[in-house]
């Protein structure tokens, strides 16, 4: 975690997102931007995402559709970032986006 002004929602959620694979971090994250519950908008991440998430899954590869009923596990992080206030939103979401950040630079480097 980078931010030390984490509440203990956040702080829970991050620690619970930092244990999903890599596709499944993904997969959230997309979902979020995605969702008009989630007041974060950035189309250019968004874009990154579903091109990273079309090279790590086949599935979503053919059909770029993400349906997270086929993900409980994701659909309850989902409500539960549904949940937090704007501010806490944006937190999580930045959280989000540098935990991916860095898995790929670990991969890659």
């Amino acid at each position: 975690m980078i931010l030390k002004c984490n509440n203990e929602k956040v702080v829970n959620l991050v620690k619970y997102f930092e244990t999903l694979d890599f596709a499944d971090k993904l997969r959230l994250s997309i979902d979020m931007l995605e969702s008009y519950h989630v007041k974060v908008k950035n189309d250019k991440v968004l874009e990154i995402l579903r091109k990273l998430l079309c090279a790590v899954d086949e599935s979503y590869n053919k059909t770029k559709f993400l349906n997270l009923l086929n993900y409980k596990h994701l659909l309850m992080t989902s409500a539960q970032v549904m949940e937090l206030t704007e501010k806490e939103q944006n937190i999580f979401v930045f959280e989000v986006l540098y935990n991916i950040y860095k898995s790929l630079k670990n991969k890659v480097f």
